[in-house]
């Protein structure tokens, strides 16, 4: 028996199948989309994919073949999750995304390897976390320099690297390696092993109480019959369920489920990040119990295998996950929902960067399935869609139970400077909080950036403390006594004196997270406030203990970035207070504009969710701008309307699809060569399919030491441009610099 076999690599020359002998005693093992052990190239071992198996009596056709193939070493998957179909997508997904099918593939494997002899219990008494310290392209970066020689060191830190939560069984059980391996990289700084009880996760026992469907508003239940209809008619249909802030689009989602399940058919709901909408979730685990099976990041690797198992086996019919969930090994596929439609996590940042929404257009087409969007401030190019009758367009426009929107109103700071109130949180903000205290009602404070102070500078010769990695500014943090890079994880003591001038006046820039923490504090000293942010949740128990801390009225103030404006549904909140809307909408990119009406409206919608009046005040030093001044009056029509006119004058989706070739190196002259010579292949091209732009530095030019040089390209997605790009390619990379790296992103999120 000849297995056709997929190599792990990311050479792009190596993207093809070869073939392998399937020894005697490896024919019942051997099965399409397992992975197996081979000997390839130079490296003694290589991990492969299965793709096709063909026969003895099949393979006698072809005995002209003098050569003699080599051996499969092992096998090393007891269940395949990759059949015929998901080869299919695999493929596609390559095509479309410009990567090697293999990437494609691992995106539908469970995370981690698999193990014969792996522990089935979820959790013992005590447990071990690994803690990875340092970030994955600095990593990498070691592994190039040979700072990192030991293979086994190298596969853990790779393995750390791809999968968010490790146990320490997950390293010695699953890659069957010991515990010193672990103790040196400890001891050389790259993980922390931290020793925890972990505690029973409502996400994983499903300990939720049971609850029964609600009675529908009318809105809800034309919307609930229309979807409900397309469902039983099983063709493929994709709609937009257009509701404002607390209209109850999670109940749509709970009883169109519940006709999904009448149906016989199964289904997958998509949220940005489960660990920020737990509210959202339990409330699907409570209404179908152990019908669920739920993937996130901050499980361990044997509990997601165990629900990756029980997908396989056909033991739920209800998948529930962030983005990695549309490819979760599911049969007989009715609905997917992508729950806030508009989140920017739905699109991938690491190779494939693909498109959550395209990928699941695809697996609903080729299933007959409905793929339902939702969300208050949907994606300007989902809604231009709607109004162009090319997906359903449905609308929820009232808050059930006669719950109103609340009030939103601009505040302008620059009177507030001029009356003499110099802190960053305006007098007006700081009245309503003192209202809200005496009346025990809660309040919300949104402010988009973490940590104390954004950066340092010296007030005598100007300079500023920067990353010696990256070409930004050094975020101070307060808490620690630190100055961070958000970008590659550098990190370093403050520093009290100017290394420039050695001058001590020092100076602080524009306000973050703990900074307001703090003044809040001296303000109210008397109050309890939650802080919420990257720093201050570093696992999900901590995501969850805050927000179980003010859902219980256990807190006055809860002051966060956008991560506290994602779905929670806090009865007690009647005021939200938002600090720093400016920097948002200042941003130079051209989706800048949508993310800043969406991230502000969403959190405005915390506000006022049951029977309380809400009220929202945005602080602004520019109330004229119409972001801000569509926000203020709910109106996400007349925001739409300036927005895709910009859209349509400057050429941008949903008008045209971008292609983004970027480029990175450590070698500056390395990288503009290469982008150069790219650019001479793209431009030598009349035929008008698509237009070229020149390279171009983008707004951050060195990132974790690697240059980076952008050439983008502007052209309507067709057979013909992917038929032209590849020709391209094809061209280029039979002189390209190895040295340099490129990879091409369609539609990305930004292009500066």
């Amino acid at each position: 028996m000849i297995a056709k076999i997929l190599i792990n690599t990311t050479a792009k020359s190596l993207n093809k199948v070869y073939d392998y002998n399937v020894p005697k005693e490896l024919e019942n093992s051997v099965e399409i989309g397992k992975r197996v052990e081979v000997s390839f190239g130079k490296s003694s071992k290589s991990e492969g994919i299965i793709v096709k198996l063909i026969k003895d009596e099949e393979n006698n056709q072809n005995k002209e073949k003098e050569y003699v193939l080599k051996d499969i070493v092992s096998v090393l998957d007891e269940y395949s999750y990759i059949n015929e179909s998901r080869l299919k997508l695999a493929k596609y997904i390559s095509y479309i995304y410009f990567c090697n099918v293999y990437d494609a593939l691992k995106l539908m494997l469970p995370p981690g390897t698999t193990s014969k002899n792996q522990s089935k219990s979820i959790y013992t008494k005590q447990e071990i976390k690994i803690i990875l310290v340092k970030d994955k392209e600095e990593i990498e970066r070691q592994i190039e320099n040979k700072t990192i020689k030991s293979a086994k060191q190298i596969q853990v830190l790779r393995f750390l690297c791809e999968n968010n939560y490790v146990l320490q069984k997950d390293i010695t059980s699953g890659l069957g390696l010991s515990k010193s391996i672990l103790s040196t990289l400890e001891k050389n700084g790259y993980i922390i092993l931290e020793k925890f009880t972990p505690k029973n996760d409502l996400l994983i026992d499903n300990n939720i109480p049971r609850t029964e469907k609600q009675i529908p508003t009318d809105e809800q239940k034309i919307a609930i019959d229309k979807i409900s209809n397309y469902i039983f008619e099983e063709k493929y249909k994709q709609c937009l369920l257009f509701g404002v802030t607390g209209s109850g689009k999670t109940e749509v989602y709970l009883q169109v489920l519940e006709n999904v399940l009448k149906k016989g058919k199964t289904a997958i709901i998509l949220v940005p990040e489960i660990s920020l909408t737990f509210q959202t979730v339990s409330r699907f685990v409570s209404r179908f119990g152990d019908k669920i099976a739920i993937l996130h990041s901050k499980m361990t690797i044997s509990q997601r295998k165990e629900e990756y198992k029980k997908i396989k086996e056909g033991k739920v019919d209800i998948v529930i996950g962030a983005r990695s969930a549309i490819f979760a090994p599911i049969d007989n596929l009715g609905l997917v929902i992508i729950d806030e439609e508009h989140d920017s996590s739905y699109y991938s940042q690491s190779t494939p960067k693909y498109s959550t929404k395209e990928v699941a257009a695809y697996i609903c087409k080729e299933n007959n399935a409905v793929l339902l969007l939702g969300s208050a401030t949907p994606e300007i190019t989902t809604y231009e869609s709607a109004l162009e009758g090319k997906i359903d367009l449905i609308t929820l426009k009232n808050r059930p139970a006669g719950a109103t929107l609340p009030q939103i109103e601009l505040v302008d700071i620059k009177e507030d400077r001029l009356n003499g109130n110099t802190s960053v949180i305006t007098t007006k903000l700081k009245e309503e909080i003192l209202k809200n205290i005496e009346k025990k009602e809660q309040t919300m404070l949104f402010l988009n950036r973490r940590g104390y102070t954004s950066y340092l500078s010296c007030k005598d010769c100007f300079h500023i403390f920067k990353c010696p990695n990256c070409d930004v500014a050094l975020t101070y943090h307060k808490n620690n006594d630190l100055l961070l890079c958000h970008y590659c994880s550098y990190v370093e003591r403050a520093v009290k004196v100017c290394p420039n001038c050695l001058s001590n006046n020092l100076s602080s820039g524009t306000v973050g997270t703990q900074k307001i923490e703090e003044e809040l504090k001296e303000m109210y000293p008397n109050i309890k406030i939650l802080r919420m942010d990257a720093d201050s949740t570093v696992s999900r128990e901590s995501y969850q203990n805050i927000l179980d801390t003010f859902r219980n009225n256990n807190a006055d103030i809860l002051l966060g970035t956008q991560m506290i404006s994602k779905g929670h549904d806090m009865p007690n909140v009647s005021l939200v207070g938002v600090i720093g809307a400016d920097s948002m909408i200042a941003i130079n990119d051209y989706m800048a504009s949508e993310k800043a009406y969406s991230n502000l409206s969403q959190v405005a919608g915390r506000a006022g969710r049951k029977d309380k009046k809400g009220k929202v005040l945005i602080q602004t030093a520019d109330t004229s701008n119409y972001i801000l001044q569509n926000v203020e009056n709910n109106d996400y029509e007349g925001f739409f309307k300036e927005e895709i006119s910009f859209r349509k004058h400057m050429l941008y989706p949903p008008f045209i699809d971008l292609f983004l070739f970027e480029f990175t190196s450590k070698d500056l002259n390395l990288v503009k060569k290469e982008a150069n010579y790219m650019y001479n292949i793209l431009n030598n091209e009349k035929s008008g399919i698509y237009t070229v732009f020149s390279p171009r530095t983008p707004l951050i030019q060195r990132i974790n030491n690697k240059y980076r040089i952008n050439i983008l390209l502007k052209a309507r997605a067709s057979n013909n441009l992917y038929k032209k790009i590849y020709e391209k390619l094809n061209i280029y990379n039979k002189k390209r610099n190895n040295k340099v790296n490129m990879t091409i992103v369609k539609n990305p999120l930004f292009i500066n």
